[in-house]
């Protein structure tokens, strides 16, 4: 990577602590004013949540910015509490059943994984880590898919669509620091492609929507910048510590712009 490229990747540290406080990290918002555009978001946020407390528990194995992953990960353990309480409640009126039954089920893969993943790091846990967070991913998706069928509108799969990319941005992190620790090196690789993949189809679908505001437009705009940092520096060959300080930080800041994009879609609703 040329000096200039890897400046510019450094520098876009500056844009994360400010931007994980007033948007990834935002408070919710209180149930009674939940409406279905916004129970979809944050059921789709718990996804992302599940992939990026797993991202952090490796860094904190590997020794990766281990002050900040340790603040990550509380956070995020304490937003998915808050936010599978706010779906709990949401669901349990009788037409949303099946996704109320989703939820009960969250709920208690989510009492596994959140011992396994608060708990101090080891080799060990990392392999408890790695099963769990894909069975609690499986349930979120599967929930946030039966919200967005009863919302049943083209602004609601949007919500989907752009909140999934926060979950990708993350996936395609925790992947890369699954296979710095050496943990099925083969199968992360070819997971951290898919989901590379995956994210590069949607985002063309959220740039070929014709719901998009001007607004929408421009954040489009800035979240395909943070994607390029992101997916340079998650395609830096050889080990260094450098290449993994700039997967952390750039990770953190195009899940900003992701995040900040679904709140926008949300709002056309």
């Amino acid at each position: 990577m040329d000096r200039t490229r890897r400046h510019l990747i450094i520098a876009a540290a500056s844009l994360a602590p400010a931007a994980l406080l007033s948007n990834a990290m935002a408070a919710p918002p209180k149930d009674s004013g939940l409406s279905m555009l916004e129970a979809i978001n944050q059921a789709g946020r718990q996804r992302m949540l599940s992939q990026r407390m797993a991202k952090c528990y490796a860094q904190q194995l590997l020794g990766v910015k281990v002050d900040q992953a340790q603040q990550l990960l509380a956070a995020s353990a304490t937003r998915f509490d808050e936010q599978l309480a706010n779906l709990r409640r949401f669901t349990a009126a009788k037409d949303r059943a099946e996704a109320a039954a989703t939820y009960e089920k969250l709920a208690a893969l989510w009492g596994s994984y959140r011992a396994a993943v608060t708990a101090a790091p080891n080799a060990a846990g990392l392999a408890t880590v790695a099963k769990l967070n894909e069975q609690v991913l499986a349930t979120a998706h599967e929930g946030t898919q039966q919200l967005e069928k009863l919302q049943a509108t083209p602004i609601g799969t949007l919500v989907n669509l752009s909140g999934r990319q926060r979950m990708l941005s993350q996936r395609m992190a925790k992947f890369y620091f699954f296979e710095r620790a050496g943990l099925n090196a083969p199968e992360t690789t070819a997971a951290l492609k898919k989901s590379r993949a995956d994210f590069i189809a949607a985002f063309a679908q959220l740039k070929a929507a014709p719901q998009n505001s001007a607004e929408v437009r421009n954040w489009l705009a800035l979240a395909d910048t943070q994607w390029q940092f992101f997916d340079e520096a998650i395609s830096q060959t050889g080990d260094s510590r450098e290449h993994d300080q700039n997967v952390a930080t750039t990770s953190e800041n195009i899940l900003d712009a992701m995040d900040k994009l679904t709140a926008l879609y949300t709002q056309l609703g």
